[in-house]
């Protein structure tokens, strides 16, 4: 029996400056779908900041635990099979990961996570 995948498929991914974009597919059988919602299935809020600590870690050193969660936008549903580019910029003054998942113009959600409280 195959394992259900966890993780997004990495399409493709470019970086520019400091800047990150990578171009995913969220799987149609991703594991976080069971349950929530049997009829119509959603991509968990939780599962989006650890999608983009995760895929931020290798590419801009940073841990895959954050202190701080700030600014978090939920503004559209992800569902099985939708395609999402996923934008990180980290900014080491601040030790803060600025994420965002877009597709063209529309956005699905966003936020800032630190790992040290802002002064």
């Amino acid at each position: 029996m195959n394992a259900k995948p966890r993780d997004p498929e990495v399409l493709a991914e470019h970086q520019h400056d400091a800047v990150w974009t990578l171009e995913l597919r969220v799987p149609s059988d991703l594991i976080y779908f069971d349950g929530h919602f049997p009829v119509a299935p959603v991509l968990p809020g939780v599962v989006q900041i650890g999608w983009a600590l995760a895929l931020a870690s290798p590419r801009l050193g940073i841990s895959t635990r954050c202190q701080v969660m700030d600014a978090l936008k939920f503004q559209q549903l992800l569902r099985p099979g939708d395609r999402v580019d996923l934008t990180l910029r980290y900014d080491i003054e601040r030790r803060t990961l600025h994420f965002a998942y877009r597709y063209g113009e529309k956005a699905y959600s966003s936020g800032r996570l630190a790992w040290s409280a802002q002064t």
